[in-house]
């Protein structure tokens, strides 16, 4: 089933939460953390958004805001959550394939022009968020596809990640407090995602801070403590030993961020972990991020 036509039973929610269903009944009756819609005589059924709340009020409380100020987070995320992914869904068919083999020819014929020009339509049209779901990240998989069957084309790659991040970084910044730290793992080279939220953030107004690749732990503790951000993106593509410490760090470093995100499919790999919010979608972190930005 797609992401944005999950529907789910209290129980159900309760065994992807890790908590009793009753904690999930209680959070309705007391909090309003329900379903957003009920159809009489039917049992009441979780959709992504609903899900996306109920998460967020379990990470926060894990994490020691009191039940009432987390509620009120969780409800203010976006009923559009829902709405912004199956916008992606549809634009994931016919017209996102043809300029998904587009982009990919032009990055195999090393065309920066046509590249560069491909993806300032794209993000001009569409937008960061849809245009990274349904046009850049499908394209950059296509080609780390085509690259691991046959051992070439890595050239392609490099063009295709430099022009990709020529087109994030053109998103119009502001003055916005950068109230979100983002920084790869000690050993991860690729930005791109994190570049894309940036980016992703600053169309809405908010702002972030970018530390880059390869961040040692030591490095992140040094910056959460200088800023204070109100949330922190951790990525990595690979889990390593000192991915663990670098998460840690921000655990541990004071003042303590009120969000700490895990992104990225090495983190796919580990459970999620007590006061840490592990974002099923790019949608999703963004929306969580906005609650505090």
């Amino acid at each position: 089933m797609d992401d944005d036509q999950r529907s789910l039973s209290a129980g159900e929610v309760a065994r992807e939460l890790g908590v009793a269903v009753t904690t999930i009944r209680t959070w309705d009756r007391r909090y309003g953390l329900g379903p957003a819609q009920r159809e009489a005589g039917k049992h009441r059924r979780y959709d992504t958004t609903d899900l996306a709340r109920l998460r967020l009020m379990r990470q926060l409380t894990v994490d020691g805001v009191a039940p009432a100020e987390a509620a009120r987070l969780a409800r203010r995320l976006p009923t559009s959550l829902a709405a912004t992914q199956a916008v992606a869904q549809q634009l994931a068919g016919k017209e996102a394939g043809a300029a998904v083999r587009g982009l990919c020819r032009a990055a195999l014929a090393l065309d920066v022009v046509q590249t560069d020009r491909l993806l300032s339509d794209a993000v001009g049209r569409c937008g960061v968020v849809v245009t990274w779901t349904t046009v850049i990240a499908p394209a950059l998989i296509e080609l780390g596809r085509r690259h691991a069957q046959a051992g070439r084309y890595i050239e392609a790659e490099h063009l295709l990640s430099n022009t990709v991040s020529r087109a994030l970084a053109r998103v119009p910044r502001n003055d916005a407090l950068p109230a979100v730290l983002l920084a790869c793992g000690p050993q991860e080279q690729h930005t791109l995602a994190l570049e894309a939220t940036a980016a992703a953030l600053a169309e809405t107004g908010r702002g972030s801070r970018m530390l880059g690749a390869r961040v040692p732990a030591q490095s992140l503790s040094t910056a959460i403590s200088k800023t204070g951000p109100h949330a922190v993106v951790l990525w990595s593509h690979q889990l390593q030993r000192d991915d663990l410490l670098q998460l840690a760090a921000a655990m541990t470093t004071r003042p303590r961020p009120l969000i700490i995100a895990t992104c990225g499919p090495g983190w796919q790999t580990r459970p999620p972990q007590d006061g840490v919010i592990a974002p099923a979608s790019f949608v999703e972190l963004l929306h969580v991020l906005q609650l505090v930005a």
